[in-house]
């Protein structure tokens, strides 16, 4: 991977940037990660007088917030939806003067498929939910008692914030999500209407996860019906603020060690290629089952918060279809036996950069194992023909194009007993006692919530962090 600087002219305009020299007057910082945290954490520490470098192993900003192309077939990297309630994700938008890149998607619905027959999942629940074949009166009851709760809790937790829920319900951390959707609502409730959803969407199942997340968004979109996708593509606001900073892409970072000088500890972040770039403060921006590898002296609280860090693994594979076909979206239950969780069908739209109809089809997270279990992941589509073929009228005589794209970090799991190391965690990093360790912070949605607009908050609360220490430590030197 060869190493370049972003945007393409900063070397001609910035000569000092060749040996890593981050911009701006006041402490130097190094943010490793160009996905949506780091380059948030970037941008509000260079607003704020810091002289930022951003360090990027990719050849790409964006990470999991960008778009990808292969010959005639478009897809994102990762994230696929914008919701409206992140707070810190609208206020970068507006300082982008990104507002009218936002486009609005109402009442987004699939067409859930069952042994039964298949019925309509809103993404954003209405009464219509109600309607669901298949709940028993007490559970549809108890469904609009929930609804009820949950959007009575709206103000009490932070959609960006998943550990907020444990400031609500002490023990949410300690129940799953399956087991919570039983207690709350009912059996049938979990297999038509949480599990499909959190399966086609998040390559979850409900069982693996604390009711954290759902206890925290659901809150923010009973009752509201919009979510959005950006102009131009999901890479548009990394892109960005790339342009607005010193961004080194293809710089992938071997170790990160913190050095005592005289009565201040500066950190060397040394690179693949063994060059070494020393700085006050570090933002550690990578996914968390990463970021242990790359610190070489990590504290205890460091270790053991690092040490629990999982991530879900996510196969799409993307067709490109010579025939046009009707828009449609469609989720699978549990006991359908398919290996398909999402169908898509998009129509070509040319002005948008798609001039193909193109399929998307998301693996089901048994047929994730399986792919990883037979070692097929750079072969996806292997696994997902035979369905298809027997799905669209002449699969294979009309398929042109075919892209096999392997998530192996899709989504952080919020597994239950996580919140409760994490809010240890986030106490550990914000105390004080810190500005005169200056060990490295960290930030992404492993640390936050498991969507972009987590990402992004963690970030901005990261930059707080690091200027929050250096006024402890200015206050220090000048007493």
């Amino acid at each position: 991977m060869t190493e370049k600087l972003y945007p393409a002219d900063m070397l001609e305009r910035d000569p000092s940037m060749a040996a890593g020299t981050p911009r701006g007057n006041g402490s130097s910082v190094v943010v490793i990660g160009a996905g949506i945290a780091g380059l948030t954490s970037a941008y509000r520490l260079q607003q704020a007088g810091m002289r930022v470098i951003v360090l990027e192993a990719a050849d790409t900003v964006g990470g999991r917030m960008g778009d990808r192309r292969c010959g005639e077939i478009v897809f994102n990297s990762g994230a696929r939806l914008v919701y409206p309630f992140g707070r810190a994700f609208n206020r970068l938008i507006a300082d982008l003067a990104l507002g009218d890149a936002l486009i609005p998607l109402r009442n987004l619905t699939a067409r859930c498929v069952t042994p039964q027959g298949d019925h309509l999942i809103e993404l954003m629940p209405t009464a219509r939910t109600l309607l669901t074949p298949g709940l028993p009166m007490g559970e549809r009851l108890a469904l609009i008692a929930h609804a009820m709760r949950m959007r009575g809790q709206n103000g009490r937790v932070d959609p960006d914030w998943a550990i907020s829920a444990l400031d609500v319900d002490s023990a949410a951390d300690q129940l799953s999500l399956a087991d919570y959707i039983r207690r709350e609502i009912g059996p049938h409730a979990l297999a038509s209407l949480v599990e499909p959803v959190f399966r086609a969407t998040r390559s979850f199942n409900p069982e693996t996860l604390s009711s954290l997340f759902y206890r925290t968004t659901v809150p923010h979109l009973v009752g509201e019906d919009t979510v959005h996708t950006l102009r131009g593509g999901m890479g548009l606001v990394c892109a960005t603020l790339a342009g607005q900073l010193a961004v080194r892409t293809g710089a992938r970072v071997a170790s990160v060690e913190h050095r005592r000088e005289a009565d201040a500890v500066r950190v060397a972040v040394t690179l693949a290629n063994g060059e070494t770039i020393e700085a006050d403060h570090v933002v550690c921006a990578v996914e968390g089952s990463l970021a242990g590898m790359l610190i070489r002296t990590p504290q205890a609280a460091e270790r053991e918060m690092l040490a629990r860090v999982r991530y879900n693994a996510l196969g799409v594979v993307h067709y490109g279809f010579a025939q046009p076909l009707p828009a449609l979206m469609q989720f699978a239950s549990r006991d359908i036996a398919s290996r398909i969780s999402t169908f898509q069908q998009m129509p070509a739209a040319p002005a948008s950069g798609r001039a193909l109809t193109q399929l998307y089809c998301q693996l089901t997270p048994e047929a994730v194992e399986e792919a990883q279990r037979r070692g097929c992941t750079n072969e996806i589509d292997t696994l997902v023909r035979d369905e298809l073929r027997a799905r669209v009228p002449d699969f294979d005589r009309h398929v042109v194009a075919v892209v096999n794209q392997w998530i192996p970090r899709k989504l952080p799991v919020f597994a239950p007993g996580y919140g409760e190391r994490l809010r240890a965690f986030w106490r550990w990093q914000e105390d004080p006692a810190r500005a005169s360790e200056r060990p490295v912070v960290y930030c992404g949605d492993w640390t936050s919530q498991a969507l972009l607009t987590g990402a992004c908050a963690s970030g901005e609360r990261a930059a707080r962090i690091v200027l929050e220490r250096e006024q402890i430590q200015a206050k220090r030197t000048n007493s």
